[in-house]
Order: C-alpha cells, then sequence, then structure tokens
C-alpha cells in the first residue's frame, strides 16, 4: 500500500516538473527555401582571397574576412578568438612571419548557405630573413552575410606527425 502511495506521489511530482519545463515554440520553425547559389571553384577562391589579405601584412584586411561572430582556432596559438578584436589581435602577430599559403589537398562541401573547405595546406614563414614551411590541417566554414562570404569558423592546427615529401 505505501509502496503505492510513493509511486503515484512520485508520478505526479514528474508530472508537474515535466509540465512546468516544457516550453512550447511560439512560431513554427522554418527550413530556409532561398540557398544562395555557389560553386566550389567561387568557394576555392576565396582562400586565395584570404591569403592575398594576409600578404598585405594589415591585420586589419585579414579580419574582413572573417564574420562579426566568426570563431578562430589558429595554428599557433592556444586562445580562442571569438571576435574581430580577438581574431585582429591574431594576425598582428602572425602576420610578422609573413605567411604565404598553398593548398596540398582539399574537400569543398557545399550546403543551403554554407560551405566548407576542408584539408592540408602548408605555410611558408618567415623569420629573421630564415624561411620554414609548416604544413597544417585546416577547416574554414563559409557563411552568406548580405552578398559576400565570410568566415565563419576557421581551424587550422600543426600536422601531429611528421609530414613525408614522398605521397
Amino acid at each position: 500500500m505505501l509502496k503505492k502511495f510513493f509511486r503515484s506521489a512520485l508520478a505526479s511530482i514528474f508530472t508537474v516538473a515535466l509540465a512546468s519545463t516544457t516550453v512550447l515554440p511560439t512560431a513554427p520553425v522554418q527550413a530556409q527555401t532561398q540557398c544562395p547559389e555557389v560553386t566550389r571553384p567561387q568557394i576555392a577562391q576565396l582562400f586565395d582571397r584570404w591569403n592575398r589579405s594576409l600578404q598585405t601584412g594589415d591585420p586589419n584586411k585579414v579580419t574582413l574576412n572573417y564574420a562579426r561572430n566568426a570563431i578562430l582556432l589558429p595554428t599557433v596559438s592556444n586562445k580562442v578568438r571569438r571576435n574581430h578584436k580577438e581574431i585582429h589581435d591574431y594576425f598582428v602577430t602572425f602576420l610578422q612571419n609573413k605567411p604565404v599559403g598553398t593548398i596540398n589537398y582539399r574537400s569543398i562541401r557545399l550546403y543551403c548557405g554554407v560551405a566548407i573547405d576542408s584539408g592540408i595546406y602548408t605555410f611558408r614563414l618567415t623569420t629573421n630573413g630564415q624561411t620554414q614551411e609548416v604544413p597544417a590541417r585546416y577547416t574554414f566554414v563559409y557563411n552568406k552575410v548580405g552578398n559576400q562570404w565570410l568566415i565563419a569558423e576557421h581551424h587550422s592546427s600543426a600536422m601531429p606527425e611528421p609530414v613525408s615529401s614522398a605521397k
């Protein structure tokens, strides 16, 4: 008898808890029906635009490639960059190495209003007159903002193992 009482009381408590935490949407969620047209070559050109901005040495020009709420997970910093100010700050230092990027391998995937370019790139960096090549993995997630494609998320990480030049 006591068991039935506790079960009933517990069921009532759960019912009240669920009812008070269930939030019904006020408006139905609608899928995007007008997807911007874009091709893989157009997305590939976005890396070229970004790479050219690096070569200007101007962190302001590099930052313009990123959406206002972009995330940068950079290669040579442990700090996650969450906005233009922080992204700009990263490139002030990184651009001192005169980076020039080259795509070694890429895969571009297209979705409605989003494009993802992932692969491997190599950066030629020059510091104190000495040049080194640094291979890294990358992912750029682009989003159409207004009339241009901007970087919404950029992840770059050094290769974890030595890279062989033989394929």
